[in-house]
């Protein structure tokens, strides 16, 4: 069962990546953003001083100029990792080290927002590589601190830089830990899903046929009711029985039944136009949405599957007849329930076995 076609063309897989990557930057974009908002305050508490402040701005800016008009080329996908994740938390960790050292007041800030850099980093990169570029930031902070201490031999800012570096190097390792063990928890949560996913998808099909059983086919039905609704397009059922079904248990055996009725399934949906919907109501009884579709079509339609069904290769020891069906085709009219429009493709179906079977009525 499948739904419309589109006459807009549906984007390819690479396409759909490209374009989650790019939204995934312009999120991690804002919180440079955010960051300079941040300074915004601190500069107007005088913390970081005119220069410095708009010389991060440019920094900020440039960095994620540079990066989307990469995405936008498709530069990125020369790289191992398209995302560029590496590269992103890289320049973000630059920026902030940068003010950190123009600015010594803004080491909150650092702290704070170095962990949020990890955080992003923590959604796309190994644990090994994310501690491996979290020491070197760490390492380059010790190098900041050192720099300007050797420019200012400042001991109490010294101190106080110490201080946060002891309190990040400590935090960090656990930082770390728990991170992976909620990539663990991510990652269990999406085999669940995946396997929820599958559960539900079985569940939606007739284990004999393969087609889409009863429950399925009232959704499909009722979905295609709102669809017909909502663009004032023609909509038909098919109520389609096997004929004289109980002789193929009766005479052979139920496993030569199921064959017949896996047969029979496997040579409507070798037929089905795109739009149509087919699956197993119950027995031998099954069901065929006809979207786009009015009574005329409809009827046309179900002969040829009629047809069709006729020259079907029954895997049966001896030859008892063709199989055929009785078919039954009611149009879906304005304001009535789906169920209603079933029932009339029902009784159909009821005066095609009445007429002598294997005959299309509506």
């Amino acid at each position: 069962m499948s739904d419309p076609v589109l006459d807009i063309p549906s984007p390819t897989q690479d396409e759909f990546k490209q374009e989650l990557r790019l939204r995934r930057f312009l999120f991690a974009s804002a919180f440079s953003v955010l960051y300079l908002g941040v300074l915004a305050v601190f500069y107007t508490q005088d913390k970081v001083d005119r220069e410095t402040f708009v010389e991060a701005c440019a920094i900020a800016t440039g960095f994620i100029l540079v990066f989307f008009s990469l995405f936008q080329l498709g530069l990125n996908l020369r790289f191992a990792d398209p995302s560029l994740t590496t590269w992103q938390l890289l320049a973000a960790i630059f920026t902030m080290l940068y003010v950190l050292y123009r600015a010594p007041d803004t080491r909150l800030v650092f702290t704070a927002f170095f962990f949020v850099a990890l955080m992003f980093g923590m959604l796309r990169l190994s644990g090994t590589k994310l501690a491996v570029l979290g020491s070197i930031s760490l390492v380059y902070f010790a190098l900041v601190v050192w720099l300007r201490y050797a420019g200012n031999h400042d001991a109490g800012m010294l101190r106080l830089d110490m201080l946060q570096f002891g309190v990040m190097a400590v935090t960090f390792p656990w930082f770390l830990f728990i991170g992976g063990h909620v990539k663990q928890l991510q990652r269990g949560f999406d085999e669940v899903s995946v396997k929820l996913e599958d559960i539900e998808e079985k569940a939606r099909h007739d284990d004999l046929t393969g087609v889409y059983n009863r429950r399925a086919m009232i959704v499909a039905m009722e979905e295609s009711k709102q669809r017909a609704d909502a663009a004032d397009e023609p909509l038909s059922i098919c109520v389609i029985d096997l004929d004289f079904f109980k002789r193929y248990n009766d005479e052979f055996d139920h496993l030569t039944g199921d064959k017949v009725l896996r047969a029979f399934a496997q040579g409507v949906q070798g037929g089905l136009r795109a739009n149509d919907g087919f699956g197993r109501y119950g027995g031998e009884e099954f069901v065929q949405i006809l979207r786009h579709t009015a009574l005329v079509g409809a009827m046309a339609e179900a002969e040829r599957l009629r047809e069709r069904i006729n020259a079907i290769d029954i895997p049966v020891s001896r030859t008892i007849g063709p199989l055929t069906v009785s078919i039954g085709v009611a149009q879906y009219e304005p304001g009535e329930t789906i169920i209603q429009t079933f029932a009339r493709a029902d009784a159909a179906l009821y005066k095609a076995k009445q007429r002598g079977r294997n005959r299309v009525e509506c």
